[in-house]
């Protein structure tokens, strides 16, 4: 679990490498986004090591999986009322952690596979 969430830091510090760079360009909107994806990998991370320390030894990946399993609830409520209410912005910052979520499920299964 460690390796893992040490590779998920990894990848939220080049993105919040990249969303320097991109603020420095003056394209903020485009740093705003990769932020927030950042943050989702920040938040794996976390999570990752609160198994790592809370789960009993054997029980982390699932305890890991069942807490990134509740973390979406709330952004697919928002992204329906988003999607509702025609906010295009905010479906679309919805779908972006939806999707940064779904690429750390891929990372972590695809771990365990290879």
């Amino acid at each position: 679990m460690e390796a893992f969430v040490k590779e998920l830091q990894t990848v939220a510090g080049e993105l919040r490498r990249q969303a320097g760079a991109l603020a420095a360009d003056h394209r903020q909107d485009e740093a705003d986004l990769t932020k927030i994806r950042a943050n989702i990998y920040e938040v794996c991370a976390t999570i990752g090591n609160v198994a790592g320390k809370a789960a009993a030894p054997g029980q982390q990946e699932a305890f890991y999986l069942k807490k990134l399993e509740e973390l979406p609830r709330n952004w697919r409520m928002a992204l329906e009322m988003a999607e509702a209410h025609g906010n295009e912005q905010r479906a679309a910052v919805e779908r972006l952690k939806l999707e940064a979520l779904e690429d750390v499920l891929r990372r972590f299964h695809g771990r365990k596979e290879g």
